[in-house]
C-alpha cells in the first residue's frame, strides 16, 4: 500500500504540528488518541519527550505518571486549577514535586488547599521561568501569609510573575530582572519593594497592579504627601522595554509615585485609575501633575490611531475614559462632575488636537445626571453616540435625572434664535428606555430633529443656527429581562420610528429591523 503524503513529513515538523493539536487540560488524553493514528504517528509521539511536558491536574494520577515518564528530562510545564482537577491536590503535587529541577511553567488556581503552597515553600526550582499563583475569585484565600522557597530569593531563572489573591510575601524573593510582573489583590507587598522591583528589572515588558491592600494606608494621611514624590527632579527608572502597563485599583498618589519616577517612551497601552475616596481633591492635583508631564508624547501616541473617545458611567462615581490604548478611570466616594472636567480638559491640552477632534460614545448607564450638568458636559465633547440605560424598563416617578427625560431634552433647541440644540451631532441612540413613556419620547425627538434638519435643508437656516446630524443608528433592548413578547405593540413602535427616522438602521435587541414581517419571522425564528 503506497503511503499517504502525511507520512512523508519530517519527524520534526509532525512533532511540531501534534504539539499544536493538544489541550492544556487533558494533554496526555490527545496525546494517547494520537498513537492510535498508525504506527509511524505512535514512534513520533512517544518518541518525543517534549510532546509530553504539560502536566495537567485535570487528568487523573496514572495518567500524569505517565507523562512524567514519558518526558524525560524535559522542561515541565505544571497546571493546577483546584475547581477543575480531578486530582487531588495532594496526590498531584507528591508526583511531581521530586522533579522540581525541571519545572520550567507553573501555573496554580487555588483557594482552600494548602498542599500546592507548601511544595513550594521548600527549595526554589533552579529553572523556573514562569510562576503564576490565583485564587478564585469567587472565594478568597483561606490559608495565612505565604513565603516562598523557605524565605530565600527566588530563583535567578525567574522571568514571569503573577500573583492573585493569595498573600506572598514578595520582599524575601529578592525580585530582579523579571520580563512580567503582575499582582493582583495581594496583602503583603510594600511600596518601597515595588519599586526596587521597577529599578532592578530594566527588561521589564509588562506591568500589571492591582488592589494592592497594603498600599491603601499610602500615604499615611491627609496632606501627607510622601517626601519621596516632593524629591523626584527627573525620571529616575529607565523601562525603555515596557509595553503595558496597568496601575489599578491603587492609592492615587502611589499611581502618581510611579508614573513620575519611571520612563518609558515605548508603551503601547496604558491604564490608570484616580481614586477620589478620601480629602476630594482635584484629579489634577493628585495625578495629572507636572511630574508625569514627560508621559504625554507617549500618551499622544496612545491615543493617535483612536477612532472616537469612550465615556461610560458605571454609576454616579464611577467613569471611564478610554481613547485608543489609553484607559483611565475615575471613581470614589467623593467624586464629582467636576473631576470629570477636569481630566478631560487635561487630556486635551496634553494629547493635541487630533485628541480634540474625535468624535465622543458617551455611555450612561445606571446614572441619574440632571439637565444642567447634562448639558455641560456635553457641551465639551463632540457626542456622535449616546448610550442611556437604567435599570427598569419602567419609571413610576417623574424627574428631570431620568434617562427618558435626558431623551426629551434633545427634542427641543436651547434657544430659539439662533437654534442651539443639545449633542448636535449625535447619529446613534442606544437605550432601554422603551416602556410606552419611553417610546413616545423617543419618537417625539426623532421627529422633532429631523423637522429642524428639513428647514436646513430647504436654505431656511437662521445666521448661528446649529447643523444638526440626522441620526444613522438606533439599537433598542427591552429593559433588563429581554425583549417584550409583545410583538406587535414592539412592530407599531418600530414601524413609526422607521418612518420619522428615514434611512437610520433600527435594532431591537440582536434583531435588525427590515419590516413587520422580517422581524416577526426572526423572532419566530430565535424562540424556536
Amino acid at each position: 500500500m503506497p503511503f499517504s503524503p502525511i507520512q512523508l513529513l519530517p519527524f520534526e515538523l509532525l512533532s511540531t504540528t501534534f504539539k499544536l493539536c493538544i489541550s492544556d487540560d487533558t494533554p496526555v488524553q490527545d496525546l494517547i488518541l494520537l498513537t492510535l493514528v498508525c504506527k509511524l504517528w505512535r514512534s513520533v509521539v512517544e518518541g518525543t519527550p517534549s510532546l509530553w511536558c504539560c502536566i495537567s491536574g485535570h487528568e487523573a494520577v496514572p495518567r500524569v505518571r505517565k507523562a512524567l515518564t514519558m518526558a524525560k528530562d524535559a522542561s515541565l510545564e505544571i497546571l493546577y486549577d483546584e475547581d477543575v482537577a480531578r486530582t487531588s491536590p495532594e496526590a498531584f503535587f507528591e508526583e511531581i514535586c521530586g522533579l522540581f529541577a525541571q519545572w520550567k511553567f507553573l501555573s496554580v488556581r487555588a483557594g482552600s488547599s494548602d498542599s500546592p503552597m507548601a511544595t513550594l515553600q521548600t527549595t526554589p526550582p533552579p529553572n523556573l521561568k514562569t510562576l503564576q499563583l490565583r485564587a478564585p475569585w469567587s472565594r478568597r484565600w483561606k490559608g495565612g501569609s505565604i513565603a516562598l522557597f523557605q524565605g530565600e530569593p527566588a530563583p535567578l531563572a525567574l522571568k514571569e510573575l503573577c500573583v492573585d489573591g493569595i498573600p506572598v510575601v514578595v520582599e524575601p524573593l529578592r525580585l530582579s530582572g523579571l520580563r512580567f510582573l503582575a499582582l493582583s489583590r495581594m496583602p503583603i507587598v510594600s511600596e518601597d519593594e515595588l519599586l526596587r522591583i521597577l529599578r532592578e528589572s530594566p527588561a521589564l515588558e509588562r506591568c500589571y497592579l492591582y488592589s494592592l491592600v497594603s498600599l491603601q494606608e499610602f500615604p499615611p494621611g491627609p496632606g501627607q504627601e510622601p517626601s519621596r514624590l516632593q524629591e523626584v527632579k527627573a525620571p529616575s527608572i529607565e523601562l525603555s522595554h515596557l509595553r503595558h502597563l496597568a496601575l489599578c485599583g491603587l492609592p492615587v498618589f502611589f499611581t502618581h509615585l510611579v508614573l513620575s519616577v519611571i520612563r518609558a517612551p515605548n508603551l503601547r497601552s496604558v491604564a490608570v485609575d484616580c481614586k477620589i475616596d478620601r480629602h476630594g481633591h482635584s484629579p489634577i492635583s493628585d495625578l495629572f501633575t507636572t511630574h508625569i508631564s514627560h508621559h504625554s508624547p507617549t500618551l499622544t501616541a496612545l491615543t493617535s490611531t483612536a477612532q472616537n473617545i469612550e465615556i461610560i458611567s458605571y454609576s454616579d462615581v464611577h467613569w471611564r475614559i478610554s481613547a485608543g490604548n489609553l484607559i483611565i478611570t475615575l471613581e470614589g466616594g467623593t467624586f464629582k462632575l467636576q473631576h470629570l472636567y477636569e481630566t478631560l480638559e487635561w487630556l486635551f491640552s496634553q494629547l493635541g488636537k487630533n485628541f480634540n477632534t474625535l468624535p465622543v460614545s458617551l455611555s450612561l448607564h445606571e446614572l441619574e445626571i440632571n439637565t444642567k450638568s447634562f448639558i455641560q458636559l456635553t457641551s465639551i465633547l463632540k457626542v456622535t453616540k449616546l448610550e442611556l440605560w437604567t435599570a427598569s424598563s419602567f419609571e413610576q416617578e417623574e424627574s428631570e435625572t431620568q434617562p427618558r427625560n435626558i431623551i426629551s431634552l434633545l427634542s427641543r433647541p436651547l434657544t430659539s434664535t439662533p437654534s442651539q440644540w443639545v449633542v448636535p451631532e449625535l447619529e446613534s441612540l442606544d437605550t432601554n428606555v422603551v416602556h410606552e413613556d419611553g417610546k413616545t419620547k423617543i419618537l417625539d425627538m426623532v421627529r422633532a430633529r429631523h423637522a429642524f434638519i428639513e428647514t436646513q435643508n430647504e436654505g431656511r437656516r437662521e445666521v448661528g443656527d446649529i447643523v444638526l446630524k440626522p441620526f444613522k443608528e438606533f439599537r433598542l433592548r427591552g429593559g433588563r429581562n429581554g425583549i417584550s413578547g409583545d410583538h406587535s405593540h414592539n412592530t407599531e413602535f418600530l414601524v413609526a420610528l422607521q418612518k420619522a427616522a428615514r434611512d437610520a438602521e433600527i435594532w431591537w435587541e440582536e434583531f435588525k429591523w427590515t419590516g413587520s414581517q422580517d422581524f416577526s419571522a426572526a423572532m419566530k425564528s430565535n424562540s424556536l
